[in-house]
């Protein structure tokens, strides 16, 4: 789970698409909010979980923070600004660290997944439909399962495009794609 407003793939796949970016969603290389999603990959970046001050954004920042002190200060990885860009050329080493943590949830004592789909039923009970993480994913493998895969005709000239350049047959479905892909938003 990215502790961002969103994730860095939903900036790739709006560049993808040629489309802006909902204010809130990053900032520019001044740290001033940013539509354009070449901007914030490439200069910028993601804003906190919550967004900025006014919406308590520094509560995000701080679970932002933990993340990297789990992953990088505790394994001696690159922190912050000195983490390697995100580029396909790789200039040097990236040095990202990670953690891993796993709970055993019967040493809590017996009853969890009881307990959980207890709380799962009540959160989705609430007024206003609400969805808990993993609802969005199970809704769009259902609509994939009944009507097939939607690919953005950016997305998939893009996979046609990458099927080509390393010599693999480019999938049928993909063969009449006539649009050009769109250069990779780290591409420099």
């Amino acid at each position: 789970m990215a502790t961002t407003t969103v994730p860095i793939g939903k900036v790739e796949v709006m560049h993808r698409l040629g489309k802006a970016l909902p204010l809130g969603w990053g900032v520019n290389s001044h740290g001033k909010p940013s539509a354009d999603a070449a901007e914030v990959c490439q200069a910028g970046g993601l804003t906190p979980l919550g967004g900025d001050e006014e919406t308590a954004g520094y509560k995000g920042y701080a679970l932002g923070m933990l993340v990297e002190v789990l992953t990088s200060v505790m394994s001696g990885a690159a922190i912050g600004p000195d983490v390697g860009g995100w580029t396909t050329s790789r200039e040097r080493p990236m040095n990202f660290g990670h953690c891993f943590v796993v709970v055993d949830p019967a040493r809590f004592g017996d009853g969890f997944g009881v307990r959980l789909a207890s709380y799962m039923k009540c959160m989705h009970e609430l007024p206003g439909h609400v969805k808990v993480p993993g609802d969005p994913e199970k809704e769009l493998e259902e609509d994939a399962r009944l009507h097939g895969v939607l690919l953005h005709e950016d997305v998939a000239a893009s996979v046609k495009a990458m099927a080509e350049r390393l010599g693999v047959g480019v999938p049928p479905v993909l063969a009449r794609v006539e649009r050009k892909a769109r250069a990779h938003v780290y591409s420099k």
